[in-house]
């Protein structure tokens, strides 16, 4: 019988597979570490500039008349809450300028920015579009308490000197009355100032101005004054200007999310806020 010898098959040396990624030096590791870092970091950019361009952002600009928008370390005031607030609502950015009013209302004409609080007038209507008003403003007569007057027409006002201020718009009949003798100085501040000091016998300024300034430069004397009556109430808007983008978007944006603040009680916590020393 033949013998059949059977061939050992040469034995195979396994080896563990080689890493996708194989460097044969920590240099050349470190320098594709850092590539894909880079490539991240740009990655994370992107995503991010693509969320921010996605999102909604209200430009506001605004004058300084505290206590509606001041400044006192950071931007804020009754009306810059509201405003932020009913956006929030509707899942709106809002960022805020203070600039002198003259210059304010030229850039949100312009649509430098996308509006600013305003009162309502007719001629502004060929430059903005109008919210729903959110807050009201008081002018009043602020005098001394002791002071007795009896206020029912402005021809009741003529025995006393009337502080105003420079450049604000008045209503007409109180404008025309000659009658009345009127100290005009350049803020409301220097207005209260003269009063304090009985240099001037009432100041013209709004309720909750004068409540802001009594309270913050002149808290012992804020007792002693009250007001002799209301000359006007000015109702507060959103002006959206027209030559923004998506002006009425914005501006039916605003009103949504000004209806679900004042239905969940956000705006009524706000204005008591800063209604909360009454004379």
């Amino acid at each position: 019988m033949t013998s059949i010898k059977k061939n050992n098959k040469s034995s195979v040396s396994l080896q563990p597979p080689q890493s996708f990624f194989y460097f044969k030096t920590t240099n050349q590791y470190s320098f594709v570490l850092t590539i894909i870092k880079l490539i991240l970091i740009i990655i994370v950019f992107f995503l991010f500039s693509a969320a921010n361009a996605n999102g909604k952002t209200f430009r506001l600009v605004s004058a300084i008349y505290p206590p509606y928008n001041y400044v006192d370390g950071e931007i804020k005031g009754l009306n810059i809450e509201i405003i932020k607030a009913a956006f929030t609502a509707v899942d709106y950015q809002v960022t805020v300028d203070m600039l002198p009013f003259a210059r304010a209302l030229l850039y949100a004409k312009r649509g430098d920015f996308d509006g600013m609080t305003l009162w309502h007038s007719k001629q502004r209507e060929n430059w903005f579009q109008f919210s729903k008003p959110f807050t009201q403003s008081d002018l009043v007569f602020f005098k001394r308490k002791s002071l007795q007057v009896n206020y029912l027409e402005l021809a009741d006002l003529t025995p006393f000197t009337i502080g105003t201020v420079q450049k604000y718009s008045y209503p007409k009949a109180f404008s025309k009355l000659q009658a009345l003798r009127k100290d005009e100085v350049l803020t409301d501040e220097q207005n209260l100032k003269k009063l304090i000091s009985g240099r001037i016998d009432i100041a013209l300024i709004d309720k909750r101005m004068a409540q802001f300034i009594m309270k913050r430069d002149h808290t012992a004397q804020q007792p002693l004054f009250d007001s002799a009556g209301v000359l006007k109430i000015e109702n507060y808007y959103l002006a959206v200007s027209k030559n923004t983008t998506e002006s009425q978007d914005k501006l039916a944006k605003f009103n949504l999310g000004l209806s679900i603040i004042e239905n969940n009680g956000v705006l009524k916590k706000i204005i008591e806020k800063y209604d909360s020393d009454k004379f």
